[in-house]
């Protein structure tokens, strides 16, 4: 049985999507925290450990996330590169992963029209 807390598991999921939505192994995540690769192959998994908030913080740093998003889930995954400051309250995306916010992006993107077409689209893949 896991002594792992079932936020502890979704933290270790985020870990996972961002490190691979920065194209790194777990060897570079580690090197980048400075802990070494059995640290970051035990963030990632369903029954190992969770890192400490000041490696967690680092992880984020390293990934391009937002600390927000890796260590709860809430907010925008991404930090956004336009903007020099992020404000309290974000007018980003609440995503669940990277590749729902991925998608919100593109979608606001679309004019009117284009965009029903998108959402029937999904509606009839999702059926």
């Amino acid at each position: 049985m896991s002594s792992k807390r079932p936020d502890d598991r979704a933290i270790a999921a985020r870990i996972h999507q961002a490190r691979s939505a920065a194209g790194f192994s777990r060897a570079e995540l580690g090197r980048r925290v400075g802990v070494g690769p059995s640290a970051a192959v035990q963030w990632e998994s369903a029954d190992g450990t969770a890192p400490a908030i000041e490696n967690l913080a680092k992880i984020a740093v390293a990934t391009g996330v937002s600390f927000e998003w890796l260590a709860t889930g809430r907010g925008a995954a991404r930090l956004r590169a336009d903007v020099e400051e992020q404000s309290a309250v974000s007018e980003a995306p609440f995503a669940r992963d990277l590749q729902e916010e991925r998608v919100l992006y593109a979608f606001r993107k679309l004019d009117d029209t284009r965009r029903d077409a998108v959402v029937r689209f999904l509606e009839e893949l999702a059926d």
